[in-house]
């Protein structure tokens, strides 16, 4: 350490373990006061970092972590700040779980996950999973930010009836002129808007097949805890397609650097929490097709909302990203607060078609409005056919399927119609499908359920 903090002035180091964070201070007055920083540090650490997976940050102590309340200014932002990310490395040992990393990208095994699911009854298998769950969580916040499931989506049949589905939907909007992008110039990309609600309604047996997945709801869970709320858009990149600048996504990544400004400084951090950022291939990746460029680590400096946008950071990042090729059928996860870019598309005939999924917390805004009520009606024959197919009558068997489509938080609700009970919440949209599997209800009786159960919710 004295050897990196000596030449470069006063530096934070900052110690991420599984369970606790730490930061201290290394003046470079003096190599005396440096080691006294070193003491202490170790006295701090001694007896909680037994061979818990641990990450290093080294960073300016001018770009430590912002007192809360304090609201950040674009001046601030200094490209200088991200030179020390040159230097982190993600270790094999750091995530055990994983297959290792490629370019501090970690990489899960789809058949191994799905092996520590297949039997989420059992004690031992949700010590695993609980196990699994914190370790992409580490990955997420304190680590590279961004992990890739091989193979996440093995129905690869499946998936081609959904590509086949979403390209209909394409050629349906392109020709009445409802298609549009926000990052590329028209004829570049062809982009679904709540591409979520709109294969629901087109093809219910297909959107359930498709998002009855254990790994996709795992991950999801892993970072949002339950009742998370799941929007995607598709995008299809074509041949000759540029790439995106570097950015932020949703909710702070949707400001512009005024609006960003007026967000005070845990706001930023906050908002990371509240989404998961995520990609489904639908075709094989090669780099060739410029698959999503990520800067591991980025999601840790605190002003990455507004330096994304300096043209200098622009320039750095063009030659520090990293990249990796995507198979059909794999899933790749990131911290929104994470900088990443699409690439170029210099493939001679492949169109990138991914479907972008934007996952938010129960206790997020969504992007996008969807009609959680007509998704779940238009499921629930097939959500109730595969209770009895697949689960003999438990709908366990959907669950999958389930939290992709109604919604979990009971809340906002009308208190006047819908009063809770004591401090339990009133039943919501997912309770009520779930009941009503478990019943086994007429479809027409459901319709008038969900009539009832949205009419408890209007303000008037």
């Amino acid at each position: 350490l004295s050897d990196r903090i000596a030449p470069q002035g006063n530096f934070t180091l900052f110690v991420s373990l599984a369970t606790t964070r730490h930061h201290f201070k290394f003046p470079s007055s003096s190599s005396d006061n440096q080691k006294l920083s070193v003491i202490m540090m170790r006295r701090a650490l001694m007896g909680t970092a037994r061979k818990v997976p641990m990450s290093l940050r080294l960073m300016s102590t001018s770009e430590r972590l912002p007192r809360h309340g304090l609201k950040l200014q674009p001046s601030q932002s200094r490209v200088s700040a991200f030179f020390p990310l040159d230097s982190d490395n993600t270790f094999a040992t750091d995530y055990p779980l994983s297959e290792g990393n490629l370019s501090n990208i970690v990489l899960y095994d789809g058949s191994k996950i799905r092996s520590i699911l297949s039997t989420n009854e059992q004690k031992s298998t949700n010590e695993a999973y609980n196990e699994l769950a914190s370790e992409w969580t580490r990955v997420l916040d304190s680590g590279p930010g961004v992990f890739v499931i091989k193979d996440a989506f093995d129905d690869h049949e499946a998936l081609d009836d959904v590509t086949e589905a979403f390209e209909a939907i394409i050629r349906q909007e392109e020709e009445e002129g409802e298609a549009g992008d926000h990052f590329s110039a028209s004829g570049n990309n062809s982009r679904i808007w709540n591409a979520q609600e709109k294969l629901c309604v087109r093809d219910p047996g297909l959107f359930v097949r498709y998002f009855n997945n254990r790994v996709f709801t795992a991950a999801c869970r892993s970072w949002l805890g339950p009742d998370f709320q799941v929007t995607s858009q598709v995008n299809s990149s074509h041949p000759g397609s540029s790439a995106q600048d570097p950015h932020c996504d949703y909710h702070l990544g949707f400001r512009t650097n005024e609006q960003v400004t007026e967000y005070p400084s845990h706001v930023h951090k906050m908002s990371q929490y509240l989404t998961l950022q995520g990609a489904i291939a639908h075709v094989d990746m090669p780099l060739e097709t410029g698959p999503t460029t990520f800067l591991p680590y980025s999601q840790n400096f605190e002003r990455n909302y507004l330096t994304w946008r300096d043209p200098k950071f622009v320039e750095y990042y063009r030659q520090r990203n990293c990249q990796l090729p995507l198979s059909k059928g794999d899933a790749v996860f990131f911290n929104p607060g994470l900088i990443h870019a699409a690439g170029d598309n210099i493939s001679p005939n492949t169109d990138r078609l991914a479907n972008l999924v934007q996952v938010s917390s129960a206790f997020g805004q969504p992007m996008e409005v969807l009609d959680r009520y007509r998704m779940s009606v238009a499921a629930y024959p097939h959500l109730l056919r595969l209770t009895n197919e697949l689960g003999r009558g438990d709908p366990s068997a959907v669950l999958p399927a389930l939290e992709c489509t109604a919604l979990g938080n009971a809340f906002p609700t009308n208190l006047d119609r819908d009063t809770p009970q004591g401090s339990a919440p009133p039943p919501s949209m997912k309770d009520k499908v779930w009941e009503a599997l478990m019943m086994q209800i007429s479809e027409e009786e459901f319709k008038e359920w969900m009539k009832e159960h949205g009419w408890l919710r209007e303000s008037h």
